[in-house]
């Protein structure tokens, strides 16, 4: 079981954070159905920049870098499946939330959720 620190957990939320506003950010330049907005541009710089902050604080060990990779992808898809439920025409979200369910699910047992809740019911 990986034991997660507060310090970690800002690491993650911002990775998903910037990951949601860098797809957002993409998609406002190229989709023509979604409207282009500067404010997705600045929460993924002001992310990036905590997390940068956050590196530079301290190191990151175990399988915090990956998690965090695994974070921003999710952000990422989550915003994709989003539009994709407000604007069906752009095409479908199946795949997009097959893979986001499983990487989130590859989390938490990485995290241990799974072990723990097993361990308490025995």
């Amino acid at each position: 079981m990986l034991s997660i620190t507060s310090e970690d957990r800002k690491v993650l939320i911002f990775s998903l954070i910037a990951g949601a506003s860098a797809n957002a950010t993409l998609s406002g330049v190229t989709l023509a159905e979604v409207a282009f907005s500067i404010f997705p541009l600045l929460s993924c710089l002001l992310a990036f920049y905590c997390m940068l902050q956050q590196y530079k604080s301290r190191a990151m060990e175990g399988d915090i870098p990956l998690l965090t990779a695994a974070s921003f992808i999710v952000g990422a898809l989550s915003y994709a499946i989003c539009i994709r439920v407000l604007m069906p025409e752009i095409g479908s979200n199946f795949l997009p939330l097959m893979v986001c369910m499983g990487i989130v699910f590859w989390m938490l047992h990485k995290v241990g959720l799974f072990s723990a809740n097993q361990s308490a019911s025995e």
